[in-house]
């Protein structure tokens, strides 16, 4: 990490204006430069056309917030930005709806009515909604194992079990992900995890799926208790991932590759190549970094070459087909520009499971609404915050 030159909160410019109306005015724009259809440029009147053509500079003169956040996000704090977010969703809901006619998904139009049997959750889960409009709320019905409704109205509930339970394909265990020293997950690099068979459980299909069910996560605000590796997360915000990065992925190539950067011996000593050793079920099999590449010695002239070549296939290259896949999914659901100029991505991380750090009760309590005839002040309810306080 680079040392800080300045005081934390130096760019923060939310001191100098009235953040409030900066939100408002911010959204009001998103929705202004979204609202025409994208289908032919020529048919596009100018803010729309510009909104999907020009590059940040443009943007920031005809939409001075949503340049500030294009260009400078660091100068607005996180919260702000990511309340932000949270309405871009809404007006897209609200969009939607008004098209379709139909309550917004927030106020249960238009539900997705999807049954689960609880001993197979995430096989029908991919089945029942592999396909389905994910923006819609979706209602989950569990079956029994008697192959009986389990009683119970989904409010919201019934999918956050639904959902923790379809987590489980996130386990590196069932081939789709592997961790690394950090227990951050990537994709599996392992050929059979690009099978694009849909019968197949390891299939770019699933890729797809779990981004798709990721997206319904962030577009409903559910935390998800998984960890992504920070160059993975990088590839949804159309970053490139360098060197640096390999260390969060594998420490053994990384400490290799800087080890060869600063190496002042003679290279031929090394009798490397440009081609690269892939373990496959216990198996090695060489692959050529370059056509040809067991024949090219790495030299000094070169080594630089060989360096960003063997970085690139741990990072991108034997990971592209799953990310291109699972990030499809998300962006179903997520569109990118609501999350790539915004946001890094460790505070999409944050975005999509949230902070490690303790509950606020008393600002739970606060932000908590009753349904029915309850209210905060009934005895039932003071006792239950009174247990909840208790918890560790």
């Amino acid at each position: 990490s680079r040392k800080p030159f300045v005081l934390p909160g130096h760019w923060l410019v939310t001191s100098q204006i009235d953040v409030q109306s900066f939100v408002k005015a911010a959204i009001f724009e998103e929705r202004e430069l979204s609202s025409a259809p994208s289908s032919s440029p020529s048919s596009l009147p100018p803010h729309a056309r510009t909104h999907a053509y020009v590059g940040k500079r443009h943007l920031s003169h005809l939409s001075p917030r949503l340049g500030v956040l294009n260009n400078i996000p660091f100068a607005i704090l996180f919260d702000v930005r990511a309340s932000i977010f949270r309405s871009f969703i809404y007006n897209d809901a609200a969009s939607r709806a008004q098209t379709s006619r139909s309550p917004p998904p927030f106020f249960g139009g238009g539900r997705n009515r999807v049954q689960v049997r609880r001993d197979n959750v995430a096989q029908d889960g991919f089945g029942r909604l592999a396909e389905a409009d994910l923006k819609k709320p979706v209602e989950i019905v569990f079956i029994d194992q008697f192959g009986e409704e389990e009683a119970g109205i989904d409010g919201g509930g019934v999918f956050k079990e639904f959902f923790t339970s379809l987590c489980e394909v996130f386990d590196a265990d069932r081939g789709l992900w592997l961790a690394n020293k950090k227990n951050e997950l990537y994709p599996n690099p392992h050929a059979y995890a690009t099978e694009r068979e849909p019968s197949n459980l390891h299939s770019l299909n699933w890729c797809r799926f779990i981004g798709r069910i990721l997206g319904k996560a962030m577009y409903e605000g559910i935390l998800v208790d998984v960890a992504f590796a920070g160059f993975f997360l990088a590839k949804w915000l159309g970053k490139q991932s360098f060197l640096d990065d390999l260390a969060s992925l594998d420490p053994y190539p990384y400490n290799g590759l800087v080890f060869l950067k600063h190496y002042t011996g003679n290279l031929e000593d090394l009798a490397l190549n440009f081609t690269i050793a892939v373990d496959e079920f216990g198996t090695n099999k060489t692959m050529n970094l370059v056509p040809n590449g067991s024949n090219i010695a790495v030299t000094e002239e070169n080594r630089l070459q060989y360096i960003q070549l063997v970085s690139h296939y741990h990072l991108s290259k034997q990971i592209r087909l799953q990310s291109e896949a699972f990030f499809e999914g998300l962006s179903e659901m997520i569109d990118p520009k609501w999350i790539r100029s915004m946001f890094n991505q460790q505070e999409v991380q944050i975005l999509l499971g949230g902070v490690n750090t303790p509950i606020d009760f008393d600002d739970l309590r606060g932000n908590t609404n009753y349904v029915g005839l309850y209210r905060d002040d009934q005895e039932t309810i003071v006792m239950f915050w009174n247990v909840v306080n208790t918890f560790d």
